[in-house]
C-alpha cells in the first residue's frame, strides 16, 4: 500500500534522475515587516533547500563540492536553530540541532581527506620531494574511500530522511514562537549575542593557544552565517564591508585551523596503516613538520588583523 503522507520536497528531488549540481548559500528573502516566526521559517526553508540539493550530489557520485556545500548547510542550520532557539526561549530546538550536529559529524572524515589529498599534503614539500609521500598519498586515498562510503551512506540513510522531514515540517508549519516581536529587535539582540561571544574569545585567544583560537574561529563563523541571515535587513554596503572582514579573519583562523586537521588525519592514517610503516612515519612527520613550523607566524598574523576587527563598528549598530 502507498504511503498516504504528501511527499516532501527532499523525498521527490530523491527521485529525480537528473544530474545534480553544488549549490551554494543564498541569502534569505527577509524583510524588516516580516514576524520573527517568518523570518526564522524562511531561513529554515533556505538551509533546508541547500541540504537537500547538496545532498543529491553526494548521493549521486563523488562530489567533493557538494559534499563541501552540504557541510556548510548544516552549519548555517546549526547557527539559525541555535540562534533562534535562544530567542524564543524553545529548548526542543536546540535538540533538533544536536541531531544536526550529528549528521554532519559524519560527513567529516570525507571532507578532511579530500583537503587533505588536494590542498594541504603537497604543500608541505617542493615539488622534487613528492615522491617521498606517495606511501602517505596511498594510504589517505584508501581512507578516503571508505570515508565517502560513510558519507553516502548517511545522506542515504533513514536518519538523514527523518531529520530533513522534520526540518521542512517545521518551515511550513504555523506553530507560535515569538509572539509580537519586531524582527530589526530581534536580528539585533542576535547579532549582538554573537558579537559578545567572538569579543569573549577574541580576548582569551590573545594567549595564542590552539583550541583558544579554534574557538574565536568558530565564534566568528557563527556572527558571520547569523550577519548573512539578517543581511536583508540592512543597508547592503556595510554589510558588504562588514562580512569582508570576516570572512579574511576567518581565512587566518582557518590557516592555524588546518595544521589541527594535518595533525589529526596523519595520526588517523598512522594509527590505521599497516604496511610501510617507515615510509608512512618519514612522511608523515615531514608534513607535521612543515605545519609545525608555520604555526607560530599565523598565528601572530590572525591575532593582528583580530586587533583591528575588534574595532570595527558592527553594521547593526
Amino acid at each position: 500500500m502507498d504511503d498516504p503522507r504528501p511527499a516532501s520536497i527532499h523525498s521527490l528531488i530523491r527521485r529525480n534522475s537528473a544530474p545534480a549540481e553544488p549549490v551554494k548559500a543564498r541569502p534569505a528573502h527577509l524583510n524588516p515587516k516580516m514576524t520573527p516566526d517568518q523570518a526564522f521559517r524562511i531561513t529554515l526553508s533556505d538551509c533546508l533547500a541547500q541540504l537537500t540539493a547538496n545532498a543529491a550530489t553526494v548521493r549521486a557520485g563523488h562530489s567533493i563540492e557538494g559534499l563541501h556545500q552540504l557541510r556548510v548547510g548544516f552549519r548555517r542550520l546549526e547557527v539559525a536553530l541555535g540562534s533562534f532557539a535562544r530567542e524564543f526561549n524553545k529548548d526542543w530546538l536546540e535538540e533538533l540541532r544536536g541531531r544536526a550536529k550529528v549528521l554532519s559529524s559524519r560527513l567529516g572524515p570525507a571532507r578532511d581527506l579530500e583537503v587533505f589529498l588536494g590542498e594541504r599534503l603537497d604543500r608541505a614539500v617542493d615539488e622534487a620531494e613528492r615522491d617521498v609521500l606517495a606511501p602517505l598519498r596511498a594510504r589517505a586515498q584508501e581512507a578516503c574511500q571508505a570515508a565517502w562510503k560513510q558519507a553516502q551512506a548517511c545522506v542515504a540513510g533513514a536518519d538523514f530522511a527523518l531529520f530533513l522531514d522534520d526540518v521542512a515540517g517545521l518551515a511550513a508549519s504555523r506553530l507560535p514562537l515569538a509572539g509580537d516581536r519586531k524582527l530589526p529587535k530581534v536580528a539585533a539582540r542576535i547579532l549582538d549575542a554573537q558579537e559578545k561571544r567572538a569579543l569573549k574569545r577574541g580576548r582569551i585567544a590573545k594567549s595564542l593557544d590552539e583550541s583558544d583560537l579554534h574557538r574565536l574561529r568558530i565564534a566568528l563563523k557563527k556572527l558571520r552565517y547569523s550577519a548573512e541571515f539578517f543581511a536583508p535587513l540592512y543597508k547592503k554596503k556595510k554589510v558588504k564591508r562588514y562580512l569582508a572582514k570576516v570572512r579574511k579573519l576567518q581565512d587566518d583562523l582557518g590557516e592555524i585551523n588546518d595544521i589541527a586537521h594535518v595533525r589529526g588525519t596523519l595520526a588517523n592514517l598512522m594509527r590505521d596503516g599497516t604496511a610501510k610503516k617507515t615510509e608512512l612515519g618519514f612522511a608523515a612527520g615531514m608534513v607535521a613538520g612543515w605545519y609545525r613550523a608555520h604555526r607560530p607566524r599565523l598565528a601572530k598574523q590572525a591575532l593582528k588583523r583580530w586587533n583591528r576587527f575588534r574595532k570595527v563598528k558592527p553594521f547593526w549598530a
